[in-house]
């Protein structure tokens, strides 16, 4: 890697930082898309393990609720941990170049249909059987392209929880795949020393951007956070989509 290829990549560190702290995901997702022309994606995948970990840590601890979510969310978490693993060892060193483009797809229907105001929405009733269903899927997307976000996100905003709450929840899980995730590059040697340094100073760019995003957030109405929310999953799927076709 070039000096001026490091550089591009802590100010993308930065970029998704910042939708990090507004939405509650993105950092991993924006980052892979955005460094996708310029850097090989084993590299970028070990890159983010580290800002990855610590800004998901920090999410998960703001709030005042984490006892709540854990007790409510462990039928996802634990399931997702599972297929997360099992995922990394079936592939080991391999991303399917295939599974960003379910990715894409995904986030740019779901980002249209919230833009469209057609909310999906999950009845508490239903909460308890498809908690594992979610879990398993997204431990599956997480262990392909190192970020749980489809079907989780969705998923979360069906329950019709509030934006700070919601933002805490996507913490503690993510926080979960994160920490698995960084184990199972360690088993594969895919986060060796010279990596362990450069995602080391990712960090700082990575939470100064979470930082601001968190501040604005803060400033936004409800309606405000759910534009926010819809535009950004649109704009990361179309600029994944175009990362990957171009």
């Amino acid at each position: 890697m070039t000096t001026g290829t490091i550089a591009f990549a802590l100010c993308v560190f930065f970029i998704a930082g910042i939708v990090k702290g507004l939405v509650g995901v993105g950092l991993p997702t924006i980052t892979l898309a955005l460094t996708s022309f310029v850097l090989p994606l084993s590299d970028m995948i070990a890159l983010i393990a580290l800002p990855t970990v610590i800004t998901n840590i920090w999410q998960a601890s703001v709030g005042g609720q984490f006892k709540k979510i854990v007790r409510r969310q462990w039928p996802l978490i634990l399931p997702m941990m599972v297929t997360l693993l099992l995922t990394m060892w079936a592939i080991g060193r391999t991303t399917p170049q295939w599974a960003f483009l379910v990715l894409a797809t995904i986030l740019v229907i779901y980002g249209g249909l919230g833009l469209l105001r057609i909310r999906l929405h999950i009845h508490a009733d239903l909460e308890k059987p498809l908690a594992p269903i979610i879990g398993l899927i997204s431990g599956v997307v997480a262990g392909l392209i190192g970020v749980p976000v489809v079907p989780l996100m969705p998923y979360m905003q069906a329950l019709d929880v509030k934006p700070a709450e919601l933002v805490q929840g996507l913490g503690v899980i993510v926080t979960v795949a994160s920490l698995t995730l960084t184990a199972s590059l360690l088993r594969y040697g895919l986060l060796d020393h010279r990596h362990v340094i450069l995602s080391t100073v990712a960090i700082v760019p990575a939470v100064a951007g979470q930082m601001v995003g968190t501040r604005i957030r803060q400033r936004l109405s409800i309606e405000q956070f759910r534009l926010v929310v819809f535009w950004a999953l649109l704009l990361t799927g179309l600029y994944t989509f175009a990362s990957r076709l171009l």
